[in-house]
């Protein structure tokens, strides 16, 4: 018996108080079931090499759970940094749970981010493989208001749908419709993938883009962008090897990015375009850690 997606999305609505305080009592699972290494990454702020004032480094590790037939995941990323107010250590708190009901995948995700202040991030989703489609509920819920629940402060932000189509030939085609319910605002993404070519067109009131990824050969790839507002973007993603590749995406007149992983370490440049001249580069370097 398949459920129906809009009985599955009041569904999903209706429990997003109990599904923020499982979410947030995740960390509390002790670590035997299974705990991911720690990564420790350094972010370099607004291009500043000249001392240690603009190194940010931070400490991330995640774990995984079992709870009867449901998956559980959790995490925290915080500031390896000196510092005297504790409160700023841990930068963000997240957890998810995941479980297959009748031909649905569920999964609830809440993110506590510690400039975000007394409220959640409450990511829903519900997938069906049979049916090819996929729905997403993103919004807030407030973790603490006198004589409220969760439930009674959840703010709905964004809503998708993805639906795919494929023929017999193995062209697919996926239509992704979706809406912000914040800013009353309402596009649409139409892709297609044929071979070794896809084409993505992302349309709304008010700008229309298409960008165009073409595989050159078994390592590389070329993806063109352009927008309604004559905006273009220019990207190569480069397979050095099955733990390596290197990315690049221009944008002419705005910036330049690089990212380039080399097995356990990942280093991303962003820099500014002004002019003819490219300044400020903001780097971010990270690598796993292995204890």
């Amino acid at each position: 018996r398949v459920m129906p997606p809009t009985m599955i999305t009041m569904m999903m609505k209706k429990d997003t108080a109990a599904a923020t305080a499982l979410l947030l009592s995740l960390l509390l699972i002790p670590a035997s079931a299974s705990a991911g290494r720690p990564q420790l990454s350094i972010n370099v702020k607004d291009g500043d090499f000249s001392d240690l004032g603009g190194l940010e480094p931070a400490l991330s590790w995640e774990g995984t759970s079992k709870y009867g037939d449901m998956d559980l995941d959790y995490g925290i990323d915080v500031a390896a940094q000196s510092t005297t107010d504790i409160t700023t250590i841990p930068r963000r708190i997240w957890g998810r749970a995941r479980q297959r009901i009748a031909n649905w995948d569920l999964a609830a995700r809440a993110d506590l981010d510690n400039q975000a202040g007394n409220a959640a991030r409450v990511i829903l989703d519900a997938g069906n493989d049979d049916l090819d489609l996929k729905i997403q509920l993103d919004g807030n819920a407030a973790l603490a208001t006198t004589g409220r629940s969760p439930a009674d402060t959840f703010a709905l932000n964004r809503i998708q749908l993805v639906k795919g189509l494929e023929n017999e030939e193995g062209n697919r085609l996926t239509v992704n419709p979706r809406y912000d319910v914040v800013n009353r605002e309402a596009d649409v993404v139409l892709a297609w993938k044929t071979g070794d070519i896809n084409v993505e067109i992302t349309a709304s009131a008010d700008t229309q883009k298409v960008k165009l990824s073409k595989r050159i050969d078994d390592d590389n790839w070329v993806s063109p962008t352009v927008d309604s507002k004559g905006d273009v973007t220019l990207e190569w993603d480069h397979r050095i090897d099955n733990e390596s590749s290197f990315t690049a995406k221009i944008k002419p007149q705005d910036s330049v990015d690089v990212k380039w992983k080399d097995k356990e370490w990942t280093a991303s440049v962003a820099m500014p375009i002004d002019g003819r001249e490219v300044s400020g580069a903001n780097v971010h370097i990270s690598r796993e850690v292995k204890f």
